[in-house]
């Protein structure tokens, strides 16, 4: 409206002047015309700018980031609050109670995301109400790959700097019990990923196991672990296993409606109108084949990305085809520490085959045949069928490999094994650096 007024004033402006140029001083029609003049600059450069700012889909794209974390959690509130049970007693009575917990489950499956909720919203909170001074930490372990930098993190978030250098973990160790002694202040580390960490020094899961004992007649440590699977527990020994006391949850993979509900959760990331609900359900169809909800709302980012590069006033369902296509699931390349070297060997196997022939999929006996030949290449005894077949099936179930059964164009009934998540030659170029390491051991 006031540009419309704007536009309308310098146009009257400049019909007087047409009229009455011929009446008016030469001095003063040079005045008026440089108004006009700059006037008219200011009504292009305002149209520039319009142009530059195109409408986003988005309102506020922060919500749809990892980072962000919602007042809600669909389909997660039961796991949340047996979570918030296990540290009750942490909270009622910080210097004489400690708790240890596992949270197990697959990518996107809200692991992280209950552990901050209980960390940086309800536990702290609840400690407070009993007088109690409860501090939190979250590591991620694929960064802090020791204890020793996790020990100077944790001094850190106390106020406390030490050098990541010149101080052992013993000694690093004694200096944040002593400060959390002191200060009567109880800290609870989550350390996700934690199987990175048990990899790289398996002795660290003893230790994390005993950090309870540290401080005796006095509780100032907890912690929760956090990983896909507990397959890294078959990598450390009896005695740790045995010191294992941890109270576990377990959460399971999203299907396609629970993903519905995320992402209309986080629909307040878009523009009213943006996002409609078959683009919703759609995306959530996309994204159930994986069950993962990160994985869902990062294509339900893009997918607004792509919108407004293309300069649509909504999300469209060609705007998630292609956000797929440039979103595929990665392998986790760490995985593949964690199989068996018979495993390794078989999927060696059906990596080789699938390059050479250049085909989608090749049958169980062909994999048997050519892993066979590769266990007599590298002096290695050959499992039978059997063995065989429970480790096809656990490299199914991990997702690392799809089988299905054959179709038409084959003669009897066979499973069908290929790979949707690597190409051949890479999955071939990883085994391969630590296949010869694995065979001596």
């Amino acid at each position: 409206m006031e540009t419309d007024r704007f536009h309308g004033l310098t146009g009257s402006i400049e019909l007087f002047l047409l009229c009455q140029n011929t009446f008016t001083e030469p001095s003063t029609f040079r005045s008026i015309e440089r108004t006009i003049k700059v006037i008219r600059e200011k009504r292009r450069n305002g149209r520039a700018s319009a142009m530059a700012l195109p409408r986003s889909v988005f309102r506020d794209e922060t919500i749809l980031l990892p980072e962000y974390l919602p007042h809600q959690i669909p389909h997660r509130e039961a796991q949340l609050k047996k979570l918030e049970l296990y540290f009750q007693s942490v909270a009622q009575s910080a210097t004489k109670a400690s708790q240890n917990v596992m949270i197990t489950g697959p990518n996107g499956s809200g692991k992280t995301m209950i552990a901050k909720k209980l960390l940086f919203e309800s536990l702290q909170r609840k400690a407070a109400l009993y007088g109690n001074l409860v501090k939190v930490l979250l590591v991620n372990c694929r960064i802090d790959r020791t204890l020793q930098a996790i020990m100077v993190k944790a001094l850190k978030s106390l106020g406390q700097n030490y050098p990541t250098r010149g101080y052992s973990f013993e000694e690093l160790l004694t200096a944040l019990v002593e400060e959390l002694r002191s200060n009567r202040i109880h800290l609870v580390i989550a350390f996700d990923e934690v199987d990175h960490l048990v990899l790289s020094d398996p002795s660290s899961l003893y230790t994390i196991t005993r950090l309870r004992e540290m401080a005796p007649g006095s509780q100032v440590l907890s912690s929760i672990l956090i990983s896909k699977t507990t397959d890294y527990l078959k990598k450390v020994d009896l005695s740790t296993l045995s010191s294992l006391q941890w109270n576990e949850i377990s959460l399971d993979s999203y299907p396609s409606d629970h993903l519905v509900d995320i992402i209309a959760s986080r629909s307040e990331a878009f523009n009213d109108g943006c996002l409609d609900d078959d683009t919703i359900e759609f995306a959530a169809d996309v994204a159930g084949l994986y069950g993962d909800a990160r994985y869902a709302l990062e294509l339900v980012y893009r997918a607004g990305k792509l919108a407004d590069d293309s300069e649509s006033p909504r999300v469209l369902p060609e705007h998630i085809r292609a956000a797929k296509a440039s979103l595929p699931p990665q392998l986790r390349k760490e995985e593949l520490a964690y199989l068996t070297t018979h495993q390794k060997l078989l999927l060696m196997a059906i990596s080789t085959l699938l390059k050479k022939g250049g085909s989608t999929y090749v049958t169980i006996g062909e994999v048997e045949k050519s892993y066979s030949a590769l266990c007599e290449s590298m002096s290695v005894s050959a499992y039978k069928h059997t063995q065989v077949w429970s480790d096809v099936n656990e490299l199914s179930r991990k997702g690392i490999i799809e089988t299905q059964l054959s179709g038409k164009g084959m003669r009897g009934r066979t499973t069908m094994i290929g790979l949707s998540l690597v190409s051949a030659k890479e999955l071939m170029g990883e085994l391969e650096k630590g296949m010869v390491a694995d065979v001596r051991a």
